[in-house]
């Protein structure tokens, strides 16, 4: 089974999940940013039509992998993508609710053991770095490699 079709199911069962969210706050200020030509998602990135791909905003490169994040239609939910460098890069993806929770949803892969956590602006992630994982953004925490 693809990464692609494990996504699309992910999406489609995050979906489901009671949301407690206020759907005209995320917790991610990126969000309301103006869109540029750099957080257009890239070719072969394909997300569930609940996900407002025109929404993504990228967050940050590190280590040449470009980790976005995009927004539901209605804003209730929040994805974070990874993708790696490479002409077919093995990106992944992972939704979760925006609720009051810092961690909205930790993504990872099992080709390439790649991990990713979304979080919320401000989030309390003592925790998670007291745990090995390393903020390199405002709202992404990876684990240490």
């Amino acid at each position: 089974m693809s990464i692609r079709r494990i996504f699309s199911g992910a999406i489609c069962i995050g979906v489901l999940l009671p949301l407690g969210a206020c759907s005209s706050h995320t917790g991610i200020e990126a969000l309301k940013t103006q869109s540029t030509q750099a957080d257009v998602l890239p070719t072969g990135v394909e997300l569930d039509d609940t996900i407002d791909a025109e929404s993504s905003r990228l967050l940050t490169t590190h280590k040449q992998v470009r980790y976005f994040v995009a927004a539901s239609h209605d804003s209730s939910v929040g994805c974070i993508i990874v993708v790696p460098p490479g002409a077919d890069p093995q990106w992944f993806a992972g939704c979760g609710g925006f609720g009051a929770a810092d961690i909205i949803v930790t993504a990872s892969t099992m080709p390439s053991n790649m991990s990713a956590s979304l979080v919320r602006d401000d989030a309390d992630t003592r925790t998670l770095e007291s745990e090995g994982w390393t903020r390199i953004h405002d709202n992404i925490l990876i684990p240490n490699v």
